[in-house]
């Protein structure tokens, strides 16, 4: 069985090039007949016309080395071991000859022949970002339920990545998504980064299939999928998915950061400019989007759905004089933005209110290790925390089964991923108003209210009223996580993510 014959049970637009390459670097056979022969069988049939095209030329005026029939026979026994050595290096030639031209054939299919597609064939998707997991944040879990949520509805999906763990490959091939790869040599000892994406996309990912449509994330991908529509998919439509306000939360980053504004601001509106769609996460970032982008359509919000593994956690109030404080997110650089200053200050009162409250931190790093501290205890002396580096989502809901309480006062937020999921596991949590997931729980139940605090302008009031719920919390354990349940069953029951996702299938033609 011939290589592409083998590759009847994959789908064709995603191997057939890998294929191709594979079988002419193979095959002694390889010819533009057999070529053009095989590409017909397996239903390849833009491949298979594009050779036929070539095979109709006058052989003078075809690409160097693209002959008709098969390559020259190698020498037999009895011959002349001169002839048989010229005949060989004869045929050698031709074989290198025909597979430069294959190869060429094939890299310029690659990269400008538009998909042909009949009624009802499945969209191919490619969804751009430098991971496949969800450790580092709510872009990266956004990103994951996007291509599992378009997948599970028969789309071809494609994801991008630098890197992948053992449990990402395990996690993507479960979803149905396909994990592609930079190429790299042993010999360079740079980590992968993102500009090998954006700027270097040719070279290091030179096999990318032919797509319907490409998604990228702003600010992490946008310039990337911008890039990659523009230079190899002019046919492709660019769905653009915002995550950031720079305008809010660069206030509270460097001075640099907020010098950057202007600058972050003009690359996002450009990227936009050339989408064909936009997406928002969240109410906040779809109502700043609609204004900065003047009314842009079609626009839409897209909702997460909380992941199961949060949403079947067994969280339970557990009779104990031991409390536990947990905040999550990286403390450098973002302190103020994530209220990590905040945070300190109001659960060193609660500690001398409550001696045996432990405060848990997931997302400080060894090399982050020293500073986080040296920040923490500038805002708080002699605390004592537990530093947690990032985790999986499965020892995020084993934080969360175990605390008293989930802390998320950021001082701007254009979602809060992390606080839904929260809510989602049934755990007492305080939210700050000033989120984007706040925004949105005032649109469901009133009871959701109890889940939000008021963060003041005013730094030491603003730690008073948040040690003041934290400790009302505490002390009043067994009601707090009695409401936490109904918040979770309400959340859960509203379907509220529904609409949103049915929208964003439409986007892609398929049906909620």
């Amino acid at each position: 069985m011939t290589i592409i014959q083998d590759s009847k049970n994959q789908n064709p637009s995603s191997q057939a090039y890998k294929v191709l390459l594979r079988w002419m670097e193979t095959d002694e056979e390889a010819s533009l007949d057999k070529l053009h022969q095989e590409l017909s069988e397996s239903g390849m049939e833009t491949l298979a016309e594009e050779v036929g095209r070539i095979k109709a030329q006058p052989v003078n005026k075809r690409p160097a080395g693209t002959s008709a029939g098969p390559p020259a026979k190698r020498s037999v026994a009895g011959q002349s071991s001169l002839d048989g050595h010229h005949e060989e290096q004869l045929t050698q030639q031709q074989l290198l000859e025909e597979n430069r031209t294959l190869r060429t054939l094939v890299e310029e299919l690659q990269d400008k022949t538009p998909r042909s597609r009949g009624p009802g064939a499945r969209p191919v998707v490619l969804l751009l970002n430098d991971e496949y997991g969800t450790a580092m944040g709510d872009v990266s879990t956004v990103h994951g339920q996007m291509a599992s949520l378009l997948a599970s509805k028969g789309a071809e999906v494609y994801s991008t990545v630098l890197n992948a763990t053992e449990d990402d490959k395990q996690n993507a091939a479960t979803d149905g998504v396909q994990l592609i790869f930079p190429t790299t040599s042993k010999r360079d000892k740079r980590e992968p980064c993102l500009d090998w994406l954006t700027f270097d996309h040719k070279g290091r990912y030179p096999d990318l299939p032919p797509v319907d449509f490409i998604v990228g994330h702003v600010p992490i991908t946008s310039h990337a999928a911008r890039q990659i529509k523009e230079q190899r998919f002019p046919d492709a439509k660019l769905v653009q998915v915002t995550h950031v306000m720079p305008e809010d939360t660069n206030q509270y980053k460097s001075d640099e950061r907020v010098l950057s504004i202007g600058d972050e601001q003009r690359n996002i509106l450009e990227d936009l400019e050339h989408a064909d769609v936009i997406i928002s996460v969240g109410p906040y970032l779809h109502d700043y989007y609609k204004v900065e982008t003047g009314g842009f359509e079609p626009h839409h919000e897209f909702l997460p759905k909380p992941s199961d593994i949060f949403s079947k956690a067994r969280v339970k109030y557990v009779d104990a004089g031991t409390k536990v404080v947990l905040s999550i997110g990286r403390v450098k650089g973002v302190e103020r933005l994530k209220g990590y200053d905040l945070a300190a200050k109001s659960v060193g009162q609660v500690i001398v209110a409550l001696p045996n409250t432990k405060w848990r931190t997931r997302g400080i790093t060894k090399e982050d290790f020293q500073e986080s501290r040296d920040i923490i205890q500038s805002n708080a002396r002699k605390i004592h925390f537990t530093p947690l580096k990032y985790g999986t989502q499965e020892e995020l809901r084993k934080d969360m089964e175990k605390a008293s309480v989930v802390l998320m006062p950021s001082r701007a937020e254009p979602f809060g991923l992390v606080g839904l999921e929260a809510i989602a596991a049934g755990v007492p949590v305080l939210v700050s108003h000033k989120s984007g997931l706040a925004m949105f729980l005032k649109t469901q139940d009133p009871e959701f209210d109890r889940a939000i605090v008021e963060i003041e302008d005013d730094d030491d009031e603003a730690a008073k009223t948040l040690a003041k719920r934290i400790i009302q919390i505490l002390k009043d354990e067994p009601r707090e996580f009695q409401a936490a349940q109904r918040l979770k069953e309400k959340l859960l029951d509203s379907e509220y993510w529904a609409a949103s996702h049915t929208k964003f299938l439409e986007t892609f033609g398929l049906k909620g």
